[in-house]
This record gives structure tokens, sequence and C-alpha cells, in this order.
């Protein structure tokens, strides 16, 4: 029997390279609409990191161009958006020979991940998915691990949970599910090793392998 029987994958910075584009095109429409004056750096953006979306851009937007600047950020971020992954379907695909289940826990909103699993190819890939717009309480708490290991009738042994992010790291011990540091996509890689996940993996090809001998 393997070791894990679910792998929870996290999205932005772990499916895919964007986290420093979506940082970008936030920066631009936050210029757009507010102004030179409210402009962000990298690290402010970052800071915002944790709710959907769509909830973030009702925090520092005004109700009166909130909706019109999110309808924006979503065109552009469809339209942008890489068609290249760090995981193929086949590749994702490749990890059922060693799980039962694979999943998602992402802080994107749902319109996002929609977008990036469409761009991506990667629809119907997962078995589950939740995003932050499906739960009460985001990164880094594990309200939507918990759920993922109730609907897939799952103890905490049987799952281990791969992010980039220190706030996955966080939610995943919250959960006391095995953690993963996807040093791959990772964009504030010193919070990452501070956040002390039990495994990291430099690539996503030394994740695989280390899922494949987990058996």
């Amino acid at each position: 029997m393997a070791k894990f029987q679910c792998i929870i994958f996290d999205v932005d910075g772990t499916l895919l390279d964007n986290t420093n584009s979506i940082i970008a095109l936030f920066q631009d429409i936050v210029l757009k609409y507010l102004g030179s004056e409210k402009s962000m750096t990298k690290k402010e953006v970052l800071s915002l990191w944790g709710p959907p979306g769509d909830e973030i851009f009702r925090n520092v937007f005004p109700p009166n161009i909130v909706d019109e600047a999110w309808t924006e950020f979503l065109s552009k971020y469809r339209e942008t958006h890489t068609k290249q992954g760090f995981f193929s379907a086949k590749e994702i695909e490749a990890f059922r020979q060693y799980v039962e289940y694979l999943a998602i826990f992402t802080g994107k909103s749902r319109y996002t991940n929609t977008i990036s699993l469409e761009e991506l190819k990667l629809t119907g890939c997962f078995d589950l998915i939740y995003t932050g717009s499906d739960v009460e309480n985001s990164k880094p708490y594990p309200d939507a691990l918990f759920r993922i290991m109730e609907d897939l009738n799952l103890q905490k042994e049987e799952v281990i949970f791969i992010g980039d992010s220190h706030l996955d790291i966080i939610a995943g011990k919250a959960a006391g599910v095995t953690t993963a540091g996807a040093e791959w996509g990772a964009v504030e890689l010193d919070k990452l090793h501070k956040s002390n996940p039990d495994h990291t993996f430099k690539t996503p090809d030394e994740f695989f392998q280390f899922i494949k001998g987990s058996l």
C-alpha cells in the first residue's frame, strides 16, 4: 500500500509559473484605476495574498469601480495566461500510478482558477478542487484541507500537500498533513524555508520521484 493516498496541489507557483505575472497585472490595474499615488510594490502585493482575488479587489478598490477593475483583470488574465505549466495533463495523470486521489487547494478565486486550468488543459485532471471562493477561511487556514479529507474519507497520514508558499505550509501543518515545498515556483523562497515544510523539492520531477518512491 502506498504511503499517500492523495496529493493536494496548490496552483500558482506549483502547477504553473505565473505569480510574477499576476503581481504585474495587479499593479497595472491599481495604477490605471487608483493612480500612481496608490501604486504598490511587489512586496506589498504579496502581503495581500491569502483571500481569493475578488475579495482582495473589494479590499483595495472603492465600491464604485471594483467590479470594472475586477472584470478587466479577469479579461487580461486570460489574454496573457501562459499555455505551459510545470506539469502537463499527462504528467499529472502519471501520479495516479501511485496515489488514488489528486486534489487542488488554491487561494485563487474560482474564476481565475477555472481560467488557469482551462488554459493549461488540466480541466478534469483532479478529483476535487477547493478554491479560496469555496471556503469561509482560505490560506493560511486549513479549512479546505479538512474538507478534502472528509469528502474523500482520508486520514491526515494519507495526504501530502504541495505548495510554493509559506501559506501552504502553515495550512498543511494546521491540518496535520505532510507538507511539501515546491521550490521550483517559489517567489518568496526564504519564507517557504522558514515555514519548515516536511520536504522540499527543487523540480517537479524530484517531487514525482519522491511520490514514486513512497510505495
